[in-house]
């Protein structure tokens, strides 16, 4: 019995490690990136813009005299968590053929302009557009009208 229970864990260790192994950038077409980036892009417009209603609304309610640093670093932190996320969700989408090495850089490009503003989110306040002006050129570049802001 006791044979069988390790045969069996090495078994799904060998499956988990095989799994993990492998090519995991893969490969599709330009026109099915392009569709893809858009909708993605897009998504994320549409949840910023209703995240920053909401942020309007309550700085409203709060009043401009209420708002501490504290109060506005962590709605920048907010929506620049989204950025973030569709960082990730432009990754998964896998790579346009021919344009492999640029779909990298532009998700390596949104990585490093999202850390440098988590890093200091208040002190980049003024620099946003420069900070995210080469990611948004890239993605525009790529198809990615909506991911260009």
């Amino acid at each position: 019995m006791r044979k069988a229970i390790l045969g069996f864990a090495a078994v799904v260790v060998s499956l988990l490690v095989l799994a993990g192994c492998g090519d995991d950038s893969s490969t599709i077409s330009q026109e099915e990136y392009e569709r893809q980036i858009e909708l993605v892009c897009n998504k994320s417009l549409q949840s910023r813009e209703e995240l920053f209603g909401q942020l309007t609304q309550e700085y409203e309610e709060i009043g401009e005299e209420n708002v501490t640093a504290k109060y506005e670093e962590e709605n920048l932190r907010k929506l620049y968590a989204q950025y973030e996320e569709t960082t990730e969700e432009i990754d998964e989408i896998g790579l346009p053929e021919g344009n492999e090495e640029k779909a990298e850089e532009l998700v390596r490009e949104r990585e490093e302009a999202a850390a440098k503003v988590q890093a200091s989110p208040l002190g980049t306040r003024d620099s946003l557009s420069t900070i995210f002006e080469k990611p948004g050129k890239l993605a525009e570049s790529l198809g990615a009208e909506g991911c260009g802001s």
